[in-house]
């Protein structure tokens, strides 16, 4: 595939012509009546909204242009309202072959993941606990498939960490704040908090997909990452001769209780200092990585970022003292 211009460096009357990946498509009737489609495209420096006032600049078969679908798209950029928008001339569907490294469509952390693999087993290494650091072995360095996965699959489909290897860099990211949290709070569990820190969101690899577009699994939309984490630690336990049951009991604690509240898909509340640790310190990474990200990554005009559904609030831009690399108006 050639070369093509990355939708976060567009601007304001340049016309793209390239392929994109369609994240949202929705054929819509105007207030006039005349159809038109809206598209969410995506590359891996971001996604932009695109409109399409004429189907029949639709090559091919219309039912093609669908979620999910690579897409081979002429328009130009405009600002409506504040906001960067594609006005499209042409729109067709792309055969995969055409498309070559599907990677160069989603977004990956900043972060190489054979360094942050590198942090993680440093991690393993330094649990002084001999049955947590076996369990934690058995898990995460014995299981090719399950480590390849950790390693790879975004943190959430939309509300935090959305992009490859998100996943393992809000793990070590929850991390690094437990471990100075213990320091203060010296009468925390460090293994036990460890523990629950690397294990309560590995069933994610398992509840997402991630090699085409970010969503749900069958088994992520029946299940959930909980339970399957929890069916994964029971199985990885029962493999560990003379496994504490109490230990046992207190790891699936944190893990099952995670999330907070019996409203927020946890079975139970926190109910140990460990697991309370471990859900703040969870919710606190991934509501601030989302408000980062939003902040950052926000074109329009004006102190404010448009409203967030996830966090129920709008983020104020302007940072004191300034950050370089910010919209800071």
């Amino acid at each position: 595939m050639a070369e093509q211009p990355e939708l976060r460096s567009l601007k304001e009357g340049d016309v793209f012509t390239g392929f994109l990946l369609a994240q949202e498509v929705a054929f819509k009737t105007s207030a006039k009546g005349s159809e038109y489609l809206e598209l969410k495209l995506a590359d891996a420096s971001g996604d932009l909204k695109a409109f399409l006032w004429d189907l029949r600049a639709i090559e091919g078969d219309m039912d093609q242009v669908a979620p999910d679908a690579f897409l081979r798209v002429k328009g130009q950029v405009s600002v409506y309202n504040g906001r960067t928008q594609l006005r499209l001339d042409k729109v067709r569907f792309a055969q995969d072959q055409e498309i070559g490294d599907f990677s160069r469509f989603f977004p990956t952390s900043k972060r190489p993941a054979e360094a942050m693999l590198q942090e993680l087993d440093a991690l393993v290494a330094g649990v002084g606990d001999p049955w947590i650091r076996r369990l934690l072995e058995l898990l995460f360095q014995e299981d090719p498939a399950l480590r390849a996965a950790f390693a790879q699959a975004p943190a959430a489909k939309s509300l935090h960490h959305t992009f490859l290897g998100g996943l393992l860099e809000h793990t070590l990211s929850v991390a690094g704040m437990a471990d100075r949290a213990c320091a203060h709070y010296r009468e925390l569990n460090r293994d036990l908090v460890l523990a629950g820190v690397l294990l309560h969101d590995l069933g994610k690899t398992a509840e997402l997909t991630y090699q085409r577009s970010f969503g749900y699994s069958d088994a992520g939309n029946l299940i959930g990452h909980i339970s399957m984490e929890s069916e994964w630690i029971n199985r990885a336990v029962a493999e560990i001769p003379d496994f504490p049951e109490a230990l046992r009991l207190l790891i699936l604690h944190i893990v099952l209780s995670h999330h907070g509240k019996l409203e927020y898909g946890s079975p139970v509340v926190p109910k140990t200092p460990e697991a309370l640790l471990v859900h703040y310190l969870d919710d606190l990474d991934g509501k601030l990585e989302a408000m980062f990200r939003a902040i950052r990554e926000d074109a329009g005009v004006g102190n404010w970022t448009p409203f967030s559904r996830n966090l129920e609030r709008m983020f104020y831009k302007p940072r004191w003292p300034a950050v370089p690399g910010e919209n800071n108006q």
